[in-house]
């Protein structure tokens, strides 16, 4: 069974991506404690919950585009997989050393994809829908 080579500037690019993503968090949650704290002092109650209302409401919208961005990239990486009976596709480029499959075994793992792309929008779909009755709750 021929490999496809790992290769090493993507594996570098998400390394990089993937750092600089744990920095911008870290700050990002350092930042949110020191305004939350700021914020309950100098904020009434109901100007407070509707501060953080409106946050919520950002971090479920945050959450259900990703999870819409993960279905869409699923759906879009089966049809190629499909398309070319080959996976990895045609002009995929991988993190990880991986066994190139080709015909009826690609095409399966092709439909697996488009299954959790179309799983993951069903749940993001879920999710909004979930998010917006518990947020409505609070208002």
């Amino acid at each position: 069974m021929p490999i496809q080579a790992a290769d090493p500037a993507l594996r570098r690019r998400v390394a990089i991506i993937l750092g600089v993503a744990v920095v911008v968090m870290l700050a990002v949650y350092a930042g949110l404690r020191h305004w939350l704290m700021q914020a309950g002092a100098r904020l009434g109650t109901a100007d407070l919950v509707t501060t953080i209302h409106h946050a919520l409401m950002i971090c479920v919208t945050l959450i259900v585009v990703c999870l819409l961005l993960l279905g869409r990239h699923l759906l879009l990486r089966g049809r190629r997989i499909m398309r070319d009976r080959r996976y990895p596709a045609n002009d995929a480029r991988v993190l990880r050393d991986t066994p190139v499959r080709e015909g009826e075994d690609a095409v399966r793992i092709g439909n697996a994809s488009r299954v959790a792309g179309l799983i993951v929008c069903l749940i993001a779909i879920a999710t909004a829908i979930v998010g917006w009755r518990w947020l409505t709750q609070f208002a």
